[in-house]
C-alpha cells in the first residue's frame, strides 16, 4: 500500500497524461524519441502518417517500465494493414495500476500521395479510473501527421495531437493540451540514420531530441539519442531477423530517474 501511495505522489510530476500515447516502441526509445519522421509499425503512436509507407502487415508489442516502478508502466500495441487504397490501423496503450490507470484507443487511416508525400489521421478513445474518485465516462480526440521527402533519403515529419483541446475531466478543469512534433530523418546509407525533433506541448516548454541508428551487421543494430528539457540520455540495440525484429532501450532521465523499454515487432 506505501509502495501505491508513493507512486501517486509521483504522478503529477511525470505529467503522464500529457505524453504517454508518444512514448512507444524501443527504437523510438532509443533515439531519445526522436521519431516523428520514422516509418515502422509505431507510427501509429508517433505520426500516422509513416504508416503509408510500410509495405506488410505489422504488428507490436512494447512495454516500458518508468523509473523501474511496476505502477507506472506503460503497455503499448500497434497493428497496421497496408492496401493499394491506404493503410488502416489500431493503436493501444495502457498506463497505470489498480488504483490509477489510463488507457487509449486509436483508429487510423494513412495513404501516400506520389511516393514522397503522405497523411495520417487517428481517431481516439480515452478513458481513466482513479480508486475512490471521479470516473470519467471516456472523451475522444484525433491527431493527424504528414510525413514528406522532399530529396533523397530525407524524411521530414509533422504531427499535432488533439488540436481541439479537448478535456480530459470538465468537472475538475483537467486537460489533455495539444502537442505538435516536427522532425526529420536522414539516412546516410543503410547502415547509418540520424534523426532530430522538436517537440511542443502548449502547456510546456519545447522539447528537443537527436537520435544515432547504426548498424554493425545487417542484423544488429546500435542507437543512442539525447533530449533536451527534460535533459535524457538514452541508448539501445535492435535486432533484425527479416519479418521479426526486437528492440531494447535504457534511458537515464535527470529529473526522475531511469526507463528500460522493449519492443517486438513481426511483419506478416
Amino acid at each position: 500500500m506505501i509502495r501505491h501511495v508513493l507512486t501517486l505522489l509521483l504522478l503529477p510530476f511525470i505529467g503522464i497524461s500529457q505524453n504517454y500515447g508518444y512514448f512507444a516502441g524501443g527504437r523510438s526509445a532509443a533515439m531519445a524519441h526522436s521519431s516523428v519522421a520514422l516509418s515502422d509499425v509505431w507510427s501509429g503512436l508517433h505520426n500516422q502518417a509513416g504508416l503509408a509507407f510500410l509495405e506488410k502487415p505489422s504488428f507490436g508489442l512494447s512495454y516500458e517500465n518508468r523509473f523501474f516502478l511496476n505502477d507506472l508502466s506503460l503497455a503499448n500495441a500497434a497493428l497496421a494493414f497496408p492496401s493499394k487504397l491506404g493503410t488502416v490501423g489500431l493503436s493501444l496503450s495502457y498506463f497505470g495500476f489498480e488504483l490509477y490507470n489510463e488507457s487509449k484507443i486509436g483508429l487510423n487511416y494513412s495513404r501516400k500521395f506520389g511516393e514522397y508525400f503522405s497523411f495520417g489521421l487517428q481517431l481516439n478513445y480515452h478513458s481513466f479510473y482513479v480508486e475512490e474518485g471521479n470516473h470519467d465516462p471516456g472523451f475522444l480526440t484525433f491527431e493527424a501527421g504528414i510525413l514528406t521527402k522532399p530529396i533523397p533519403k530525407l524524411s521530414i515529419g509533422f504531427h499535432v495531437f488533439n488540436p481541439t483541446n479537448s478535456y480530459k475531466n470538465k468537472e475538475t478543469d483537467q486537460q489533455i493540451y495539444p502537442i505538435m512534433r516536427l522532425g526529420a530523418l536522414y539516412q546516410f546509407n543503410e547502415e547509418v540514420a540520424l534523426t532530430g525533433e522538436i517537440k511542443k506541448d502548449i502547456n510546456l516548454p519545447e522539447r528537443y531530441a537527436l537520435g544515432f541508428e547504426y548498424y554493425f551487421i545487417p542484423e544488429l543494430a546500435f542507437r543512442t539519442g539525447v533530449g533536451i528539457q527534460p535533459f535524457t540520455n538514452t541508448f539501445g540495440l535492435g535486432l533484425d531477423l527479416g519479418g521479426f525484429t526486437a528492440d531494447l532501450s535504457y534511458e537515464y532521465a535527470q529529473t526522475l530517474g531511469n526507463n528500460a523499454n522493449i519492443s517486438l515487432q513481426y511483419e506478416f
